[in-house]
C-alpha cells in the first residue's frame, strides 16, 4: 500500500513539475517571441528609403551650362583665327562650356546689307539661335570695337579683337563673376573662399506698388497705378516668369510722411529752394515705411515699389550723398534696398508749385506722369533682381532700350544664372538633409517627404542636364522644381514629430516596464535547466 502511495505521490510530482516547466516555457515563448519583437515593431520609427549615395556625389558633377556663339566676318581666315583664340581664352572653363562656330553668309547677300539689322537678320536666316545662344556679326563701318544690341546678337568692327569679344562675354553675357560667388569657386590672396550672399530667385514674389500721399488736404493725386502697372511693369515681369511667378498689387497710403530732418537748400529754380534728403537717412525711411506698408498679408516674398508725392511745401525733394552731392540730376529721384525694394521720389512739376505758393489754402492737383515714374520704377527692378550689372568695357558700347521690356540676352543671362543657383542651392539643401537623417536615426521620413526628396534628386540631375546640352528653358523648369522640392522636404514639419524623443528615452521608458516581467523569466531559466538535467539523469538510471 505504502509503494503504491510512492508511486502515486512521485507521478504527482512529475505531472507538477512538467506543467511548471511548460507554463514557464509558454511565457518565455510570449515574452521572446512575441512580446519583444511586437515592442519593437510598433516602436519602430518609420523611415523611406532614400538614395544617399547618389545625393551625396551630386557635389562631385560639378555644373556646367554650355553656351552657343556664332561669328561671322567678311574673312573666312580673320573668322578662323577669331573662333581659335576665343577657344583658347575659355580652354577649360570650370562652368561654362563655350562652344564657337563660324556663320556662313552669302557673300554677296552680306555684302548688299545696307543696316545692321539687315545683316542680323541675314545671319538669323541661316542659323537657328535659341535661347541662351548669341552671335557676334562684323559690320565693316561700325566706330566702336563690340556694340552690343537688345537681341541675341553683337557688331563688331574690322578690327576688334578676340579679347575684347571674350570680356563681353566674361562681364556682360556670362557674368562670370556672380556664377562664381554662386558656386563658391572664388578664392581670395589669403585662402578664404567667396560666397553669394543673395538667396536664390523663389518661385513665388509679391510685387506692391503703394502710392504715399503724405498731405491729403494739400495735395490730390491724379493716377491710375494699377493701369500703369499693367503697361508697364506687368509686361516687363512676365519675361522672368519662367523662373518666378510674380503678383501685382497697388494700394494708397495717406498721412505717411518721411522721418527725416528738413533742411531747405537755395536754388537757381523758380522756386528759389528745394529741400534736402540725406542718403544717412534712407535706412530709417525704410524702417518706418517697413510697419505701414501692409505685405503681412502673404506669405511670400515681396518687393515694394514706393512712390513718394511730396506736396509743394516740402517740395521738391532731391537725394544727396555724404559729399554734399546731388545723388541724381533726374526730376525723378530713388534709392533702392537690395532685399526689401525701392522708392521713387515722384516731385510735383514746377508750374504746379508755383500756383501753390501764391496761394497755399488752396487744393493743388498733381497729374502724375506715368511713363518718368515707371521709368524710374523699372530701374529699380533691374537693380533689384540683378540685371542691372553691366561693368564699362572701353570700346564696347550698347544700343539703347527700344522698349521697356528687358533685352533678350539679358533675360537669357538672368535665366540662366538663376538656374545655376537654384540648382546649387538644391544640391546643398539634399545633401544637408540627407546627412541630418542619416546622422539622426529616430527622424521620421514619411512618404511625402521621400517622394519630395526622390523628385528634387531627379530634377536636379534633369536640370543639370539640360544646361549642359543648352536647353535653357528646360533646364529653367527642372532647376525651379528641383528647389521647390528640396525645400518642402527641408522645411517639412513631421520631420519634427520624434526630435525629442530619441532611442535613449525610449529605452528609458519601456526598461522599467520589462525589467520586472523579464526577471522572473531569466530566474526561471534555471528551473527549465534543473528539469532537463533531472530527465537526462533518470534516462540513465533506466538503461542501467
Amino acid at each position: 500500500m505504502s509503494e503504491k502511495r510512492k508511486l502515486s505521490d512521485e507521478t504527482e510530482n512529475d505531472k507538477e513539475a512538467i506543467f511548471r516547466f511548460s507554463s514557464t516555457l509558454t511565457f518565455i515563448i510570449v515574452i521572446l517571441v512575441i512580446g519583444v519583437p511586437m515592442w519593437w515593431k510598433t516602436t519602430e520609427v518609420y523611415r523611406v528609403p532614400l538614395p544617399y549615395t547618389e545625393i551625396s556625389d551630386l557635389l562631385k558633377t560639378p555644373i556646367k551650362t554650355k553656351v552657343n556663339i556664332g561669328i561671322f566676318t567678311h574673312n573666312e581666315e580673320r573668322t578662323k583665327s577669331l573662333i581659335h583664340d576665343l577657344i583658347l581664352y575659355f580652354k577649360e572653363h570650370e562652368i561654362v562650356d563655350l562652344h564657337f562656330s563660324s556663320i556662313n553668309l552669302d557673300k554677296k547677300l552680306a555684302e548688299e546689307a545696307h543696316s545692321p539689322a539687315a545683316l542680323e537678320n541675314l545671319a538669323q536666316k541661316s542659323v537657328e539661335v535659341r535661347d541662351g545662344d548669341f552671335m557676334f556679326i562684323e559690320w565693316m563701318k561700325l566706330t566702336e570695337e563690340v556694340l552690343v544690341n537688345s537681341g541675341r546678337a553683337a557688331f563688331i568692327s574690322s578690327n576688334a579683337t578676340a579679347s575684347k569679344i571674350q570680356q563681353v562675354i566674361r562681364s556682360w553675357l556670362l557674368q562670370e563673376y556672380r556664377l562664381k560667388s554662386i558656386l563658391g569657386s572664388i578664392t581670395t590672396v589669403s585662402g578664404q573662399k567667396l560666397h553669394h550672399n543673395t538667396p536664390p530667385p523663389q518661385p513665388q514674389y509679391d510685387v506692391l506698388l503703394s502710392v504715399l500721399n503724405p498731405n491729403p488736404e494739400l495735395q490730390k493725386l491724379n493716377w491710375n497705378v494699377r493701369l500703369a502697372a499693367e503697361r508697364y511693369i506687368e509686361p516687363y515681369l512676365k519675361s522672368l516668369s519662367p523662373l518666378s511667378n510674380f503678383t501685382i498689387k497697388s494700394q494708397w497710403k495717406y498721412q505717411v510722411k518721411f522721418d527725416h530732418v528738413d533742411r531747405q537748400i537755395p536754388d537757381n529754380s523758380k522756386l528759389k529752394r528745394h529741400f534736402m534728403l540725406h542718403e544717412d537717412h534712407l535706412p530709417q525711411i525704410i524702417t518706418s515705411l517697413e510697419k505701414r506698408l501692409g505685405n503681412q498679408v502673404s506669405s511670400y516674398p515681396c518687393v515694394h515699389l514706393v512712390f513718394y508725392m511730396p506736396p509743394c511745401k516740402k517740395g521738391p525733394l532731391h537725394i544727396y550723398k555724404k559729399n554734399g552731392e546731388r545723388a541724381s540730376t533726374n526730376d525723378v529721384d530713388s534709392f533702392i534696398s537690395a532685399k526689401w525694394g525701392g522708392i521713387v521720389i515722384v516731385n510735383p512739376p514746377e508750374a504746379v508749385c508755383e500756383k501753390f505758393m501764391e496761394n497755399e489754402e488752396i487744393l493743388t492737383e498733381v497729374d502724375v506722369n506715368s511713363h518718368d515714374a515707371m521709368e524710374k520704377a523699372l530701374f529699380l527692378l533691374r537693380k533689384i533682381f540683378d540685371m542691372e550689372s553691366n561693368q564699362p568695357i572701353k570700346g564696347v558700347g550698347m544700343t539703347e532700350q527700344e522698349t521697356i521690356l528687358p533685352r533678350n540676352w539679358e533675360v537669357d543671362t538672368y535665366l540662366r544664372t538663376g538656374a545655376i543657383h537654384l540648382i546649387h542651392s538644391a544640391q546643398s539643401t539634399l545633401n544637408s538633409l540627407i546627412q541630418l537623417l542619416g546622422g539622426i536615426s529616430y527622424i521620421v521620413i514619411n512618404d511625402q517627404v521621400g517622394t519630395e526628396i526622390k523628385n528634387s534628386y531627379a530634377e536636379v540631375v534633369a536640370a543639370k542636364k539640360c544646361l549642359a546640352e543648352s536647353d535653357l528653358k528646360c533646364a529653367v523648369m527642372h532647376a525651379r522644381n528641383a528647389f521647390i522640392a528640396a525645400e518642402a522636404a527641408f522645411f517639412d514639419p513631421s520631420l519634427l514629430a520624434l526630435l525629442y524623443f530619441p532611442d535613449e528615452q525610449k529605452y528609458a521608458i519601456y526598461i522599467p516596464l520589462f525589467l520586472p516581467i523579464m526577471i522572473p523569466v531569466i530566474l526561471s531559466l534555471s528551473s527549465i535547466k534543473k528539469f532537463f538535467s533531472k530527465n537526462s539523469e533518470e534516462t540513465k538510471t533506466k538503461e542501467e
